[in-house]
């Protein structure tokens, strides 16, 4: 009876745990384009819930996968209910030539 209770309350932590790390933001690359050794320009498709305010790290690599530049990105709601998709064209400056830019992140912020 203690190994079922045990394996029973290991399954409710594990199921909190996968909720509590569960995020309710999504994104996704969509392209990208360097411009120059000092500017670069990444679009990026960020779904959300319409009334909630995102911030997202957008980053641009170099050949030996050094970050070069980097730009956070702050989505407020939207229009509309549920969930809704947005698409940005995200600048960057950087110190360096890029030869990838993307979206490293995406959190939902506590607005009070």
């Amino acid at each position: 009876m203690l190994i079922i209770g045990a394996l029973g309350l290991s399954m409710v932590a594990a199921f909190y745990l996968a909720m509590a790390n569960h995020s309710s933001v999504q994104f996704s690359d969509n392209s990208f384009e360097v411009l120059s050794n000092t500017q670069s320009t990444a679009i990026v498709d960020i779904t959300k819930n319409a009334e909630d305010t995102v911030q997202c790290e957008v980053r641009a690599m170099n050949e030996s996968y050094a970050i070069v530049g980097w730009k956070t990105l702050i989505v407020g709601p939207s229009e509309g209910k549920g969930s809704t998709t947005q698409r940005h064209n995200v600048n960057l400056r950087t110190e360096a030539l890029a030869t990838t830019v993307g979206i490293e992140e995406c959190r939902v912020l506590k607005v009070s």
